[in-house]
């Protein structure tokens, strides 16, 4: 039979516990095929004469040794004589043998528990009227708006750095790691390869938008990635996914400040009916808002509220769209 290497390295890697499960297979046929027998008895030969700093040719002094042992022991009865077999190869073999036990335990218990963290997740949840900055495990910075959440799992910055997104958050990613960062929202996964962008998706509303503050941002449909990227964005663009076409159309924008200025209590409104409007100012302020008549709904207005309490949102937009509006603790009417 036609004798085979064994990969040195991958047999290091193994015992240094980092070898993938595919990586263990090849390991596993090392030690059933008799084609490896030789290559693995060199190896074992050459890891435990660097482990024990004794260096022996294999047909000459290893069997000496072995000589000089016997007449040491000076048997006072006759002992009927096995066959020689090398004992330095019996004690890298049991040796080696020992390893892969201790370490192939060692990794199905890495692999059981590295599992068991990827079922769980960590999730943070914003009431209407309330918004947060976290720092995450990999020190990126999120800014999760107001109705809104996020999760990750407990594996995160291990195995990946992937948020499941609902809602709206400003992201500020820290670079470097082993993994990209990724936002998944519905379908669509945002990958950066920048540094700072915006991601909103409501259920409620028929699109998902994503704009890049600075750097640049790979976009995926996953429900369809033979197509590759939807979109590569870059600064000040913007790009209106369609959740029910899978049609995605990119913006330029006049500048970066409007790019997640929520954080800083700035909402804009560019030509978008009073319904929007209205659920906006909902998420944003926790208040309740009806209308009097369906139709009052339809009016479009265009406006921009700066730092503005509920109070004073409510007054400029009802000036603008030339209705009046009625407040009742929580709950606001718009007749």
């Amino acid at each position: 039979m036609q004798q085979q290497p064994v990969d040195k390295t991958l047999i290091r890697i193994y015992i240094n516990d980092r070898c993938t499960q595919e990586q263990l297979a090849m390991i596993q046929q090392y030690l059933r095929h008799p084609a490896y027998e030789e290559s693995l008895q060199e190896w074992l030969l050459q890891d435990w004469q660097q482990v024990s700093g004794e260096t022996y040719a294999p047909e000459t002094d290893a069997d000496k040794k072995y000589e000089e042992y016997l007449a040491l022991v000076k048997p006072s009865t006759p002992v009927k004589q096995l066959p020689r077999v090398r004992w330095w190869k019996i004690a890298a073999a049991a040796a080696f043998a020992g390893i892969i036990l201790l370490t192939g335990r060692h990794w199905q218990q890495n692999q059981q528990q590295r599992a068991l963290r990827e079922q769980q997740w960590v999730q943070l949840h914003n009431e209407a009227g309330k918004r947060i900055s976290i720092i995450l495990p990999d020190s990126s910075q999120v800014y999760l708006d107001a109705a809104s959440s996020l999760r990750y799992n407990k594996n995160y910055s291990v195995t990946n750095r992937k948020i499941i997104l609902e809602g709206e958050a400003y992201f500020i990613v820290k670079h470097g790691g082993r993994h990209p960062f990724s936002v998944q929202t519905n379908n669509l996964t945002t990958v950066d390869i920048g540094t700072a962008f915006n991601v909103r998706y409501r259920n409620t509303e028929p699109s998902i938008k994503v704009a890049v503050a600075e750097g640049a941002v790979n976009v995926i449909d996953q429900e369809q990635p033979a197509a590759g990227n939807i979109a590569s964005l870059t600064q000040r663009q913007l790009l209106v996914f369609d959740t029910g076409t899978h049609q995605a159309t990119v913006h330029t924008l006049s500048d970066t400040e409007r790019i997640g200025a929520w954080r800083h209590g700035i909402l804009a409104f560019r030509k978008q009916s009073l319904k929007e409007v209205a659920a906006e100012l909902e998420r944003y302020y926790g208040i309740s808002i009806r209308f009097a008549r369906p139709e009052l709904a339809d009016g479009i207005i265009t406006t921009t509220l700066h730092q503005a309490t509920a109070g004073e949102a409510l007054d400029i937009v009802a000036m603008t769209a030339g209705v009046t509006i009625k407040k009742s603790g929580q709950t606001v009417l718009i007749q």
